[in-house]
Parts: structure tokens; C-alpha cells; sequence
């Protein structure tokens, strides 16, 4: 194969050669110096303008003409230009061996490049060569040779090391070589083909690459998300190197970050799998692209990808906030949930040297461990759980139980409790104003807390740059929240406006009597004689064979009962949809009587609201929309008619000639005679066919007929009676989420913010043990218990927008022995607790009084 090849780096301006084939051809420009040829003999006078060739194996000559010689010139160009390519934009400047001709290449047959295997430095390379190429491949004993030098290792020691540098550089091309057109074929290890650049559009690449197509998502898991890009369509091998960065979102001062650098002459797979990710976190990628030119322009960020959920990250290990010779008052903060709700929380303890046992499995965050000894060290470990898994357990926490009590002792947790979202922001309705209540410590302030404020602003700053990133539109700045109580305190001083209400000291009242087996037929007939200045009145509740005083409990307690009544099947007002909230009932009927239940119905809704009292009426969003007087579309049906919902859509998705034979018109039926007719959908509908012309238009009638128009006169009659308190324009400055939340109150109890708005009689406050106990109880119960329990004090199984009023309290039962049930007085928003010997006898005897408790009595 001749002499070693020259070193060629990234900054060689020009190929240089020791060696040719036998075949390889000679020029002579006409003649030597003296006049005569290689052989002392004349030479044969040459054409003007042309060169004269011969070959060294034959007495053959020929000329060449200009044009013939532009081309050869031009051939040259090429192929010293892609060779330079190879080394710049495939070895990246990596010593190489370059090799002029190979020999022994005989000429192919036409169209069918001979395969032949030769020698090179690799000993490896299967190329389809042909005549007259150069060929490339990776100089290892040059690569070690520069290395060793820099390290001062001698060329005996270097040949040793061969093997290694040819690992190192194993998934680069096996080898390149080189053609007389200037194409570029590269061969790589374990590929049957060759891969093809080709020359005449590298030369002609003026360019940058476009801007790549934005990168796709292939496969999402727990730890790992494979993702994929496009290829640029300026030619194969032209862009040379892909850049795929990637941004994980929610971090704070996230930014993007390179994933991988992907080299076409390596590996033209254009899929990566990036693992080793956390759960449930999103990310997006963006790509870019390089040719000879430059770089192209970063494509648009990727749809967002999140890796699927995973168990609970590991907690931080427990505080305490307080500890007595009697008791640890421990505390955790949840950790990442990855994805999947954190259902219970385990906490196991020990005294040091002991064994551990659980002594806590539920949902809150803090325990009170009543069971330690003064003077000994206990030891606890908490982890989270969700239906993904376990986390790993905390670190341990270590405490100190004094011997006896110390007035001075300080349990310094300032770093644990200095942490925005323990503070909750909270209204207070009777002085109209916010105030901030510590989760934890329970301190009240009336000044935003600074790391409340920071803690805010990182979300909102977390939210502004996910959103565009999602391509969301960006939410307005003011908390929902906020504007929501704007809205509803604007609300309430407009209606008491609108209808004149006077704000004297005691207003009139209306003493209902009303049996509780009774509530919707006493209170229909009470009601049906009753006008606007009847509901404006005050309500009072008496209810038939009950002792109880109404100073507010009973009548909270009647709202709810009534609203439920309403919904009965067999009063035929509302029904529920598939989703479990209420429509108008399809079988209601017209009749006086029916329309009289749906005015009822309206008049309860609108004193509900004048007298901020909380239903239990969960409606549809079409219902909404009804009486928001909202147009409703074909999208509405999906809610309350599912099987109607997927038969238009058939429709508009299919040609229906042939198929559909209804006119446009609707079968309708008394629900009280059993009538059946026709109810035409349009003027003379029901002559006019359903075609596939006009069957947008049908579809679009008969969604607004099931919609609205089969019970246009039930929603006139109910809309009647809401409007005797509650204008129309006063209810459409709220959306239909605040409308559910106006007449229904929040069904998601807050434990915190309950204790927000609590306050404390007898010998007790927020630090006693009998006052711990009943909140860790609070939180520990489901949805179920906490509406049963929340009802047993209040009167209702709701917690009000504007706070408790009176504040809800928490009494020492002093008086009571252990072994009684608790009282409330839901007119105070009061429970009396007796003082219970351990937190299993409480949660025995709340758990009796409230599942056992029905109507109201004196004590």
C-alpha cells in the first residue's frame, strides 16, 4: 500500500499523496527540458492546447482537450474538497491515514462497483470501491503516537497501546473513501451498505440547514422517556450533526440543558431514550441541525412528556413542636408524590434501643405520641405511601422526653416552619378582610408573611413559564380565589339593593314548622302562598316533635334536607345524568301542578342565596348554561344523553342517504295521559326529509330540542321563582364553576382551615393534648366522616365561604366524664369534648355520637 499517509488535520488545505496504481496514467506536458522524451527520443508533437497521457504498463498514449481537462480539473476540485469534508465533518480533525489510489482495483462492469476487500490499518473494511479513489480511515499509531508524546511515552511503549486507541474509537466510520465524481461512501462496522454523501450537492451547500421539525415523543415510562426527531431534507449526509437539548419543567431557574449531540456518520438513528428520570415529571425537547455552513435555527419546543407515576420520593425526617414529659407533638412534610396521590403516611417509633413499631398509619401529617416516658430518648421514622408503592423511610429523628416539665424549654424548628405553603390565606367575612394562618404553630397575622409572598411569586413565575412552554395561554395574574370572594361580596351588596332589603337590627320572621319526615310537602305548601317580601324574611325552623332552639343549626340543616328532597324521582323535578348531577326530569310534564314543583324549586335556589346558605344541588353544566341564558350546542349532549350524543355524531361523521329516514321533527309523550305526537323541530318539519345536505341543521335542532326546548316550560316556571329574589343580571357576572361553588359551598373539607376560624373554651387552647387529638381524628377521617362530623357541630356538611360565624369551638368538657359521648350545639358551631384518656377512646366515642345522631335536642 506504499508509505505511511500524511497526517491530515481539521486545517489541511490540501490532500498530498506517495504512491499510484500501475494503471494509474502519466502526464506529460509535450516535452523535457532538452527537447526529448523520457527516452532521449523526439516526441510526438502534441495538439495545440491539450495534454498528452500515456500509461507506464503500455505503449498507448492519448491527448486530452480543454474540455477534457476543465472536467478532470474539475474532478479534482471535488475530490479534494469531500476529502477535506471526511476529515472535518466526520473525523473532526482525528489524525487519518488518506491513501490516493488502491490498488489492485480493477475496473468495475457498468453500473456494478466491484466488491473487494483490501488492506488498511483497520483490517476490517468491506468497501464497494472502485478505480481511482482515496481512501480514509482513523491513524491509531498517529492518535497514541501525539498522545504518548504529550505524556513523554517512547514509540516501543506506544505500539502496545494500539488496541486501546482502536477501542476509544471503535464507533467512529470504519472507514470513508473517496470517488473521482467527489461522493463520499463511508463504511461502518456491522452495516451491509454503505451510506452516501453526494459530492456535486456538497459543493453546491450555500446554506444553512432549515429549522428541524419539532421533536416527537415515542414511548413514555416510569424512569425513562424515548423521543425522536426528523431528519432535514437537504440531502443524506449534508447536515452532519443534530443537537437535542431538553428543559425539565416546574424546577426553579430550569433552563434548557443538551441531551445529546447525534453524529449522522456514526449512528443515523435519529431516536434517544433518555432514562434514569424521576417520576411524574414533564419535560420538552427542541432540536437543531448542522451542515458545513453552520447551524440552523432551533425548532419549536416539543409537545410536553411526562414520565408515568412512581411511589412517594423519601420524606424529610419528622420535627416536634412540642415535647412534654407526657407527649411529642411530631410533624412531616409530604413529599413529591410522583404522580399518584399520597394516600396514608406510616410512622414507626421506638425508645433508642429498642425495636421499632408502627404507631401511625393514615392520612395526616402530624401524631401526637402520648405514649413516652420523661427522661428517655425516642427515635421515629415516617414514609409515604400511594397505590404506585412505599418511599423509602426518612432519616430517623431523634428526641429528648424531659423528666419533668420546663417552662423555659425551646423547641427551635424555625428552619422547618419558615416555609411558604404552610400559611393559609383565609377571609374574614364579619371585618371584610384577609388574614394568614399558620398551618402548623397556628399564629395569625393580619400582614402577607414574606415567605408566604416568595413562595407565591415562584409559582406564579413556575406557571408564566410552563404555560408558554405548553403553549397555554397565561391566566391572570389575580388568584382565583380572590376574585371569586370580589365577585361574591359585589354580588350580595347589589341583591340586598335590588330588592330594597332593609338592614335593621332583627329583621321579620317566618316561623316554619315543618316535620322532618315531611320536608318537601310542608314546605311546597308553605311556600306556594308566599311572594318576594315572604322570602325575604328571615327563616326560623321549628321542627314537629323536636326540642331543638333554631339560632341558625336547624335552618342549615333544613336547607340541605330540602335541597336533597328535591332531586327524589318521585317528585319528577330533577333527575340525575349519568355523571350523578342533577337535570330537569325528562318525564315532568307541563302540568299546573308540575310547573307550581318548578317554581318551588327556583324560589328555594333564590332564598338560598339571599339568606347565604348552602345547598345540596349538584346541577349539570347544561342546567347552568339554562339559566345563565347561554346558548347550547351539540357538544352539551355528551353530559345528559350519551346515546343520543354518539347517534348525531354518527350521523355528521357518515353519509346518511339510504340510511336515515326521519323527518325533522320529534316524537314527544305526555307522561301524564301517555299522548304520543309529533313536535316539529322547524316550521313544516315534519314534511321535510333528513338528506345529507341538511343534516348539520337537524343535528344541531335536535340537540337544542333535548337540550332545552322539551322542557322549556319547566326551566320558565323554575327561572320564575329564582327571579323573585335573585335577578338574572346579577347571577351572569359568574362562570359556571363559581355558580357550582356559590350555591353548593366547598365539598372539600380543609382541616387547616377549619382550625383557621376555631377558638377555644374552658381549660384548654390549641397546644392541649385533648385539642391535638381531635384534629389529628379530623384529618384521619375520610370524606364521609368528615361531612358526618362536620354536620354533627355546624348543621351542615359544609364549610363556609366566609369562615364560621360564630367561630367554630372547641370546648373542655370538664364536667363530663371519659366515658360520655361529645355534645355540639350547632347553633354556636360548638363540640364539647369530654377529656378522654388516649386518642382511641375519642375516636370511639365521636365516631358513636356522629353515627348515631338524627335531629336536634336541648342539653
Amino acid at each position: 500500500m506504499g508509505n505511511r499517509g500524511s497526517v491530515i488535520g481539521p486545517k489541511a488545505n490540501s490532500i498530498q499523496t506517495n504512491h499510484r496504481s500501475e494503471r494509474e496514467p502519466v502526464v506529460h506536458t509535450g516535452a523535457n527540458e532538452d527537447g526529448a522524451d523520457e527516452n532521449g527520443k523526439p516526441p510526438t508533437t502534441p495538439k495545440r492546447n491539450s495534454l498528452f497521457f500515456s500509461t507506464s504498463n503500455s505503449n498507448s498514449n492519448f491527448y486530452m482537450s480543454d474540455t477534457e481537462l476543465a472536467v478532470l480539473a474539475e474532478r479534482t476540485r471535488l475530490r479534494e474538497k469531500s476529502t477535506k469534508y471526511v476529515l472535518d465533518y466526520i473525523y473532526y480533525g482525528i489524525p487519518c491515514n488518506v491513501k490516493g489510489v488502491i490498488k489492485n482495483a480493477s475496473p468495475p462492469s457498468v453500473g456494478s462497483p466491484s466488491k473487494r476487500r483490501h488492506s488498511s490499518p483497520t483490517k476490517e473494511t468491506f468497501l464497494m470501491t472502485e478505480p481511482d479513489m482515496t481512501f480514509i480511515t482513523i491513524d491509531r499509531h498517529e492518535v497514541l503516537r501525539n498522545r504518548n508524546e504529550m505524556m513523554g511515552v517512547t514509540d516501543t511503549e506506544a505500539d502496545v497501546n494500539v488496541v486501546d486507541v482502536k477501542n476509544e474509537y471503535y464507533n467512529y466510520p470504519e472507514a470513508c473513501s473517496v470517488d473521482r465524481f467527489g461522493n463520499i461512501l463511508v463504511s461502518i462496522r456491522d452495516e451491509k451498505e454503505q451510506r452516501r454523501i453526494d459530492g456535486q450537492a456538497l459543493d453546491k451547500l450555500k446554506d444553512r440547514p432549515m429549522t428541524p421539525r419539532k421533536p416527537y415523543i415515542v414511548g413514555v415510562e416510569m424512569n425513562s422517556i424515548t423521543l425522536g426527531w426528523y431528519a432535514t431534507d437537504e440531502g443524506t449526509g449534508l447536515v452532519d450533526q443534530y443537537h437535542v437539548e431538553y428543559m425539565e419543567l416546574g424546577k426553579p431557574d430550569a433552563g434548557f440543558k443538551v441531551l445529546v449531540v447525534r453524529e449522522w456518520a456514526r449512528e443515523d438513528d435519529l431516536l434517544h431514550c433518555m432514562e434514569n428520570l424521576p417520576p411524574n415529571t414533564s419535560y420538552v425537547f427542541k432540536v437543531k441541525s448542522r451542515n458545513r455552513v453552520g447551524w440552523s435555527d432551533e425548532s419549536e419546543v416539543s409537545d410536553v412528556a411526562t414520565t408515568e407515576a412512581g411511589p412517594p420520593d423519601r420524606p424529610n425526617k419528622c420535627f416536634a413542636t412540642m415535647v412534654t414529659p407526657e407527649m411529642v407533638h411530631l410533624h412531616w412534610h409530604a413529599p413529591r408524590d410522583n404522580g399518584a396521590r399520597i394516600t396514608n403516611f406510616i410512622l414507626r417509633g421506638k425508645r433508642v434501643g429498642g425495636i421499632f413499631k408502627e404507631v401511625y398509619n393514615d392520612r395526616g401529617q402530624s401524631y401526637v405520641a402520648s405514649d413516652v416516658e420523661g427522661g428517655c430518648q425516642y427515635l421515629y421514622e415516617v414514609r409515604a405511601v400511594n397505590k404506585m408503592g412505599k418511599s423509602p423511610w426518612s432519616a430517623n429523628f431523634i428526641v429528648q422526653v424531659p423528666a419533668e416539665v420546663d417552662p423555659d424549654a425551646i423547641v427551635d424548628v424555625t428552619q422547618e416552619l419558615r416555609k411558604g405553603h404552610l400559611w393559609l390565606e383565609c377571609w374574614d367575612g364579619k371585618d371584610e378582610r384577609q388574614f394568614w394562618f399558620h398551618t402548623i404553630t397556628g399564629n395569625r397575622q393580619l400582614k402577607p408573611p414574606q415567605e408566604w409572598v416568595e413562595y407565591k411569586e415562584q409559582l406564579a413565575l413556575e406557571k408564566e413559564r410552563n404555560a408558554h412552554l405548553r403553549k397555554e395561554k397565561v391566566q391572570e395574574d389575580m388568584d382565583p380565589a380572590v376574585k371569586f370572594r370580589m365577585k361574591r361580596f359585589k354580588f350580595f351588596k347589589e341583591l340586598r339593593k335590588y330588592n330594597n332589603a332593609s338592614t335593621v337590627k332583627d329583621p321579620p320572621l317566618n316561623n316554619l314548622k315543618i316535620r322532618r319526615t315531611h320536608l318537601f310537602s310542608d314546605t311546597l305548601t308553605i311556600f306556594t302562598h308566599y311572594g318576594k317580601k315572604d322570602l325575604m324574611k328571615k327563616t326560623k325552623i321549628i321542627f314537629n316533635g323536636e326540642d331543638g332552639i333554631d339560632s341558625g343549626g336547624l335552618t342549615k340543616d333544613w336547607y340541605l334536607g330540602l335541597s336533597r328532597s328535591l332531586s327524589v324521582k318521585a317528585h319528577k323535578i330533577f333527575a340525575a345524568s349519568a355523571n350523578g348531577n342533577l337535570e330537569i326530569h325528562q318525564e315532568s310534564g307541563c302540568s299546573p301542578t308540575s310547573l307550581q314543583k318548578f317554581k318551588f324549586a327556583g324560589m328555594v335556589l333564590g332564598k338560598a342565596l339571599y339568606d347565604r346558605q348552602f345547598l345540596d344541588m349538584p346541577l349539570t353544566k347544561v342546567f347552568y348554561k339554562l339559566i345563565l341564558n347561554q346558548d347550547v350546542t351539540t357538544n352539551d349532549l355528551m353530559e345528559v344523553d350519551e346515546t343520543l350524543s354518539k347517534s348525531l355524531a354518527w350521523m355528521m361523521e357518515n353519509d346518511v342517504t339510504n340510511v336515515i329516514f326521519e323527518t325533522f321533527s320529534v316524537e314527544v309523550v305526555d307522561p301524564e295521559t301517555k299522548r304520543k305526537d309529533r313536535m316539529p323541530l322547524c316550521e313544516n318539519g315534519e314534511n321535510r326529509d333528513v338528506d345529507e345536505d341538511n343534516k348539520a341543521e337537524y343535528v344541531k335542532l335536535m340537540a337544542e330540542w333535548r337540550l332545552k326546548f322539551s322542557v322549556i316550560m319547566q326551566l320558565e316556571a323554575f327561572k320564575s321563582g329564582l327571579n323573585l329574589l335573585v335577578p338574572d343580571h346579577l347571577l351572569s357576572q359568574f362562570t359556571i364553576p363559581e355558580l357550582t361553588l356559590l350555591f353548593n359551598g366547598k365539598k372539600n373539607i380543609s382541616v387547616d382551615e377549619i382550625r383557621a376560624y376555631t377558638i377555644y373554651q374552658g381549660k384548654i387552647n390549641a397546644s392541649s393534648k385533648i385539642c391535638l387529638w381531635f384534629w389529628q381524628l379530623l384529618r384521619d377521617f375520610d370524606d364521609t366522616y368528615k361531612m358526618k362530623l362536620l354536620r354533627f357541630i355546624t348543621g351542615s356538611d359544609r364549610v363556609p365561604l366566609d369562615g364560621f360565624s360564630p367561630p367554630f369551638n372547641l370546648t373542655d368538657g370538664e364536667d363530663m366524664t371519659h366515658d360520655m359521648l361529645p355534645r355540639s350545639h350547632t347553633c354556636f358551631n360548638q363540640i364539647v369534648l369530654p377529656r378522654y384518656k388516649n386518642y382511641e377512646e375519642m375516636k370511639g366515642k365521636v365516631k358513636t355520637a356522629i353515627d348515631n345522631t338524627e335531629g336536634f335536642d336541648l342539653t
